[in-house]
């Protein structure tokens, strides 16, 4: 019996002593911001320091080192003492990066001193988590404030044109499926992958983004099925729009009808016809739609900054591949908001 005390005492320090190596250890945002390298914190997950408090608020993280979490606010998959011991700062660190760099896994749960399926744990439950919390912010301004905050050669040329639509791809593992092989496959990118519809305004911040379809989706067919129609029409209920404002896209969108039946028009640049040369006023109308079509270039551009969604995307992933998606391009958003565009929507829930 005495024997049996013993090694439950045993057992009990060694565990003791394991969780106090744990929060020893692991790692933390204070850490990497009094790293000798400069702007380590930033490079390893996209937000400074102050930055990453103010989205601490966002997802109810204590926003400083100092106080103390009292409740919190998601439940896991799977729970256990590595789970319940890691700080809620380490944990939306160890998020981020992982959504900036896309380390693998295994040498990220070396770093954080946890074991590999607790790393799996914590970021499959905080993708939802942070999913479900980024997902109620309200992200298209009013047409009054993008016009107000246009910059000045946009408005000179489109200054009621209010969106800016492109589609992107991200770049997949080749499914097993034959079906879904041959439905994921791009011939403009010529592999597997999936394809977003992204619309932002003229100073580059994202205002929507459609769930993932299939890489061999048309433009056209996207718009259709992604929901963006029947948001326009609710904005132009609500005021947000009016009917004869503009929206911008490349030549792929065919969506002249579609715009008509919502009460906007759609502005393409021209199209050559008969193999002919293009008259010179389809070409200065070309170049003045390319010049400003390069916001929305430019936003997914800095969205793809984060890796998770540049790299190619293994097909264990899939399963929530759409909510990594919008994680990162609200995380773009929050970047962007706290950076230069303070006319926002996000800005008022950021500021406060």
């Amino acid at each position: 019996m005495k024997l049996k005390l013993s090694l439950k005492e045993t057992e009990i320090e060694r565990l003791k002593a394991q969780i106090s190596t744990l929060k020893k250890k692991t790692l933390t945002p204070e850490l990497l911001e009094s790293s000798e390298i400069p702007k380590m914190l930033e490079y390893s997950t996209g937000f400074t320091y102050d930055r990453f408090n103010q989205l601490c608020t966002i997802f109810g993280i204590p926003n400083d080192p100092h106080t103390t979490q009292i409740n919190v606010p998601l439940n896991y998959k799977r729970n256990d003492w590595q789970v319940a011991e890691m700080p809620l700062r380490s944990q939306l660190l160890f998020v981020l990066m992982k959504l900036r760099n896309n380390e693998d896994l295994k040498n990220l749960a070396f770093r954080f001193n946890i074991t590999t399926q607790t790393a799996s744990t914590i970021f499959n439950s905080r993708i939802h988590y942070m999913f479900d919390v980024l997902g109620e912010l309200p992200i298209w301004p009013h047409r009054d404030v993008i016009a107000h905050n246009m910059p000045e050669t946009y408005k000179a040329d489109y200054p009621s044109t209010f969106a800016i639509l492109d589609c992107t791809e991200l770049k997949i593992e080749r499914p097993t499926s034959l079906v879904l092989q041959s439905q994921s496959f791009s011939n403009y990118k010529s592999t597997n992958t999936l394809k977003s519809l992204v619309a932002c305004d003229p100073r580059g911040a994202v205002i929507f983004s459609s769930a993932l379809f299939t890489g061999s989706m048309s433009d056209k067919e996207i718009v259709r099925q992604c929901g963006i129609i029947p948001l326009l029409e609710q904005l132009i209920e609500s005021g947000y729009l009016q009917r004869g404002d503009g929206i911008m896209a490349d030549k792929g969108f065919l969506i002249e009808e579609e715009m008509r039946a919502v009460g906007l028009q759609l502005n393409l640049p021209p199209f050559s016809r008969f193999k002919r040369q293009m008259p010179a006023g389809d070409v200065l109308v070309t170049k003045r739609i390319a010049k400003h079509r390069v916001h929305v270039e430019r936003a997914i551009g800095k969205i793809k900054k984060f890796k998770m969604v540049s790299d190619k995307i293994p097909n264990t992933r899939l399963g929530i591949i759409n909510h990594i998606w919008y994680v990162v391009i609200l995380l773009h958003d929050i970047i962007t908001a706290l950076t230069c565009y303070f006319y926002s929507p996000l800005w008022g829930i950021l500021s406060a």
